[in-house]
């Protein structure tokens, strides 16, 4: 039994690490030049602050800042601080385009330790997924909060008022995060945080839906509370 469980965590490893590449072999097939891309956004953020346009400059600046972190990803950890910083990058480029149709809000409890270290991008998926599957349709009154907090674990919530999911929805969405067997393209994203927490830290751990039609979904993040060994 204890060889089966050796074996079988192995196989499911390979099979994270093949689901690893494919998705930094899709981020690289979309890269072309990022030396091409940054210069290109730093061309338009000076040409922006030349005519007095300090939206579009800004807009610029922090699409670049998101652009190279999702480039330069890598199993490398990386503080709670600059997981959190990405995410207030994203949400206020959306606020710039749904304007007063979504309000995003980022909320963190005074006895969150920033400097822990976690693994990079693994709030981002599902927030994207929570303004494209959620939230777009909405012509007004959109919500969107992510809050990180303390309680025996670090939990990291994502949370939106969108049009939520059907039981049947929900309950796919849950079997693909926990089916290691089987490489689900359609939530590779998700299914790909839940799996690296889960490598990473052990079975306790991990992501965890809840949802309901026509009022919204909430992902809650568990992860371990950790000292910080960033300088």
């Amino acid at each position: 039994e204890l060889m089966n469980n050796v074996i079988k965590e192995r196989v499911q490893k390979e099979q994270v690490n093949a689901r690893q590449k494919e998705v930094e072999f899709k981020m690289l097939a979309s890269q072309i030049n990022p030396h091409f891309l940054y210069n290109t956004l730093e061309t338009i953020r000076m040409q922006a602050r030349i005519h007095n346009q300090p939206d579009i400059e800004e807009l610029a600046k922090m699409l670049a800042k998101i652009m190279r972190r999702n480039i330069q990803v890598s199993h490398k950890l990386v503080s709670l601080q600059s997981e959190i910083e990405l995410i207030d990058n994203y949400m206020k480029i959306q606020d710039y385009r749904f304007g007063d149709r979504i309000h995003s809000e980022i909320m963190v409890d005074d006895d969150v330790d920033m400097t822990q270290e976690v693994m990079p991008l693994i709030i981002q998926p599902f927030v994207e997924n929570a303004f494209v599957h959620g939230l777009e349709a909405k012509e007004s009154g959109g919500e969107i909060v992510i809050r990180v907090e303390v309680r025996s674990h670090l939990w990291i919530t994502v949370s939106d008022n969108g049009c939520g999911m059907s039981m049947e929805k929900l309950d796919e969405v849950r079997k693909a995060l926990n089916d290691f067997d089987n490489l689900d393209r359609t939530h590779i994203g998700i299914c790909n945080v839940n799996q690296r927490i889960k490598l990473q830290y052990g079975e306790n751990y991990g992501v965890e839906f809840e949802s309901k039609t026509g009022a919204g979904t909430k992902v809650s993040i568990k992860l371990p509370v950790l000292t910080s060994e960033i300088e």
